[in-house]
């Protein structure tokens, strides 16, 4: 039966064709597009409206009307939604300025605001329902949330976010940051200039005539003791082990540890405290490791322990000339690379541990630190020396 004519009808052209059969074969546009899209091929073979709505899942009336906005608009206009006119936008850009400054404001410090340091969405929006008439803005009387996100969007404000930044509080802050860079670059050219001799069996340090290591505390490890045995048999059916949320604290310790630039191997000692005497501990342990001729240099912080009275008694009677020190600028801890060790550390080793006594952790973070030397790994920090001299020194670099 030959039915009533179309009443829309299309010529499709073969750049049509390929662009419809694209777009309905494709996976990754919009479903309405691919629907659209299957619907004016279907008609262009000649399916009527009732057989076309069941082969893609929609109404009869929204095949017409795909049909009808081809016939009109052509292939590009039908696969894409029409500009609706919809409400005028009634908040004007005076009503948008002040919740702009409202939010540039701390709540607490504002008329009726709530005692809170920052905004959320939810208590901006709010404060501005509840103060808009009041600041003769009553068009924001129903404001949404997510009008007033796209209002702080549009000036690229995040009230409910902190951008931390630091003080600078060490005078000298360029002065020590280059003596410690210029100390790895230094190590950078050593380890070039002796490769022939490690090939022939020499060692670094002994070839150079120094030793270079990174030192740091790592104070308050935890030693955490379960209160219930885990269930490892939860691997084998829930795919993660069950841990009771419950635990005891068993204490603390501090480790003591720097690394060798030239090896990567980690010297180490783990205490209870690390007060000028765990420190001069650390300095005999590194002395007894290394020959008695070599310089040891120490990049350190400036941790009061580290220059008490005790220590400079040491350094002073024991073993003069023996140790060399640099300290990093305060608050620079980041230019230590001992840092990235300890990192490592919590990541690999500490992460979610569980031990029976203090001694046990002591012990794991001992062994842990063994494993590490079987296998070193050099630390290298990447700059370029240019760089160093434009950020540090402000001046132009000249050569004679």
């Amino acid at each position: 039966m030959a039915g009533r004519p179309r009443k829309f009808v299309t010529t499709l052209s073969p750049e049509d064709l390929e662009t419809l059969n694209r777009i309905a074969n494709s996976r990754s546009v919009e479903l309405r597009k691919n629907q659209r899209a299957k619907i004016i091929l279907l008609a262009n073979e000649g399916k009527n409206n009732k057989e076309i709505a069941q082969a893609v899942g929609l109404s009869e009336p929204s095949v017409v009307n795909t049909l009808k906005k081809c016939a009109k608009l052509g292939v590009n206009g039908a696969l894409e939604d029409m500009q609706r006119p919809g409400r005028p936008n009634i908040i004007k850009l005076e009503d948008k300025s002040w919740v702009v400054s409202l939010a540039c404001c701390l709540p607490k410090d504002l008329d009726d605001g709530p005692s809170a340091q920052q905004w959320t969405l939810s208590t901006l929006t709010n404060y501005v329902r509840k103060r808009c008439e009041k600041e003769n803005h009553p068009s924001l009387k129903n404001v949404s949330k997510s009008q007033i996100h796209d209002f702080l969007n549009d000036n690229s404000l995040k009230p409910h976010k902190i951008k931390y930044y630091l003080v600078k509080k060490d005078e000298e802050f360029e002065k020590k940051a280059e003596e410690v860079l210029l100390i790895y670059k230094r190590v950078e050219w050593i380890l070039q200039l002796t490769k022939t001799l490690v090939a022939q069996g020499k060692r670094v340090d002994e070839s150079s005539g120094e030793v270079i290591i990174s030192y740091d505390e790592k104070p308050g490890i935890q030693a955490v003791s379960s209160i219930a045995p885990d269930r490892e048999s939860d691997l084998q059916h829930g795919g993660t082990m069950a841990r009771d949320y419950e635990y005891k604290r068993l204490g603390t310790l501090s480790l003591l540890a720097g690394i060798d630039l030239f090896t990567g191997e980690v010297i180490g000692i783990v205490r209870d405290k690390h007060t000028s005497a765990e420190f001069i501990e650390f300095l005999e342990k590194v002395d007894k490791k290394y020959a008695p001729d070599l310089t040891i240099k120490i990049i350190l912080d400036n941790l009061r322990v580290h220059t008490s009275q005790q220590v400079l008694k040491y350094l002073a009677t024991t073993r003069p000339g023996r140790f060399d020190f640099t300290f990093t600028p305060k608050h620079a801890s980041w230019l230590n690379l001992v840092e990235s060790f300890f990192s490592k550390l919590a990541k690999q080793s500490l992460r979610g541990l569980r031990v029976q006594s203090k001694q046990e952790l002591e012990d794991h973070i001992m062994k842990w630190i063994d494993q590490v030397n079987a296998e070193p790994v050099v630390y290298r920090w990447e700059w370029n020396i240019d760089d160093i001299w434009r950020a540090f020194t402000k001046r132009p670099i000249s050569i004679n």
